[in-house]
């Protein structure tokens, strides 16, 4: 679980999206909604198992695999946006064996974020057009899992809640005054991260979650 201080930086940004809504001109509509498909990258970790009383470790690489979401955003000013985000990202892995829990042909780490972004926009060329963006956030993963699988079938699962800081850069591309095309970068940074078995918290599984996605997307203003 990530510190208290962690959260509480987390709440402040959220706050801070909900004041820019609350005092956003009525009058001046500024905010866009959009989607996005892409890949994703997990760095490769040790998954650690425990029970309380054992513990052993496994060496894991990760399938690059699907990573994609929603986002609600609000343009503060020209350079400025604050953006809401929904983000999915599963990654597969092969053979593992972890002893005093089983081994297993493969299996997969997923999570659910909600999270918010600050960024900071800048125009590209003369069009007017063409702009990119960069900018930090953070990320609630309001799930994330890891299930373990024996000859395709889901054997064991274990999850958890937790939360990191990502950076968000990249471009848009204005096809009209509303409707716009983006693709972009993200680096999610959650650090090491605690897992239970629902069935019995003490049996656990510990790894280290940061992740890189490269996606496309669209979205309209309204």
């Amino acid at each position: 679980m990530k510190s208290t201080s962690v959260r509480r930086t987390a709440a402040t940004l959220m706050s801070t999206v909900l004041f820019v809504a609350a005092t956003a001109n009525a009058q001046e509509s500024r905010w866009y909604v959009g989607g996005n498909v892409g890949i994703g990258n997990l760095s490769s970790t040790s998954l650690t198992f425990s029970d309380g009383s054992i513990s052993s470790s496994d060496s894991v690489s990760f399938d690059a695999s699907f990573a994609g979401g929603a986002t609600l955003g609000y343009q503060i000013t020209d350079r400025f946006s604050l953006e809401g985000e929904l983000a999915y990202r599963r990654n597969e892995f092969g053979q593992t064996e972890l002893p005093g829990l089983g081994t297993f042909t493969g299996g997969d780490f997923a999570s659910l974020g909600f999270g918010v972004s600050a960024l900071y926009r800048f125009p590209i060329g003369q069009s007017g057009k063409l702009s990119g963006y960069i900018g930090p956030g953070y990320v609630y993963l309001q799930e994330i899992d890891i299930d373990f699988d024996d000859a395709g079938q889901q054997e064991i699962s274990f999850e958890s809640d937790d939360g990191g800081f990502q950076l968000k850069l990249g471009g848009r591309y204005d096809i009209s005054d509303r409707w716009f095309i983006e693709a972009g970068a993200t680096y999610f940074a959650g650090g090491s991260i605690t897992m239970e078995l629902p069935a019995e918290p003490s049996q656990t599984i510990g790894a280290d979650y940061d992740h890189w996605s490269a996606s496309i997307g669209a979205g309209i203003r309204f």
